[in-house]
This record gives C-alpha cells, structure tokens and sequence, in this order.
C-alpha cells in the first residue's frame, strides 16, 4: 500500500459499493482503505483515514452537495470524485462550487474512472503528501 493512492468509497448501494471496492482494489497503484453507505459513517472515515481520494455517490447517503462541502471542510487535502446514476448541469455546478473536483456518471467505464482517480489525486497534491511522510 506503500506509496499507492488511498481510496474511500462511499455508496448507499451495497452491490455497486462492493463492486466499485473490488474494481478499485485490483488496480495497482490504488489502494482502498474503507467504505462507508452514509455521510455520517463517511466524514468520520475521511478524518481517520485520510484518503487521497473519496469517491461518492451522494444520492442516497444523506448528501449532495452538502455533503461534499462538509468532506471538503472535514479533509481539505482530499481530492473529491462524485460518481452517480444521474447528474444535471445545475447539480454539477452544485457539487463543483462545492468541492467536488470531478463529477461522472456511473455509466462510465472502470478505466476512465481510474484515470479520473489518478487525475484527482495529482491534482490534489497526493503524492506530494506521500512524498513528505
């Protein structure tokens, strides 16, 4: 896990959430260190775990774009990927404005999203941060 991009998956949706952890886990270079079905279990995951990356759904989950403001707040140095079924262009404004630095549909497929995660973590500084400790 040395050196590898730390993930949490938060998903109200066992089988997609389960799905998403295996996909994720199997991807060298990514490591997933928890998962979680509802943003109370998902904030205090990112403040203990410290992830590079929270990849969220938050339909269904107690979310939307607050919930990406409060993981923002909680863990500023978390890059952000919202995956959900559907998304319209006001709510992409929504959870960009609020912190989210990629929204994509759940219709993508597992290579983009993982260069989608690889892209986020960078962005957000996450191998500097590994690079430090």
């Amino acid at each position: 896990m040395e050196g590898a991009i730390t993930v949490l998956v938060v998903d109200a949706n066992d089988g997609t959430r389960r799905g998403l952890c295996r996909r994720l886990g199997q991807e060298p270079g990514l490591a997933v260190i928890g998962e979680a079905t509802e943003a109370v279990e998902a904030l205090g995951m990112v403040a203990d775990g410290h992830p590079d990356v929270v990849v969220l759904d938050p339909r269904g989950t107690g979310g939307g774009a607050g919930l990406v403001e409060r993981m923002r707040a909680a863990a500023p140095h978390a890059g952000i990927v919202v995956l959900t079924a559907y998304v319209t262009e006001e709510e992409r404004g929504d959870l960009t404005s609020a912190g989210a630095h990629a929204v994509v549909v759940k219709e993508i497929d597992s290579e983009s999203l993982v260069r989608t995660i690889r892209t986020v973590a960078a962005r957000s500084g996450a191998g500097d941060r590994r690079s430090a400790t």
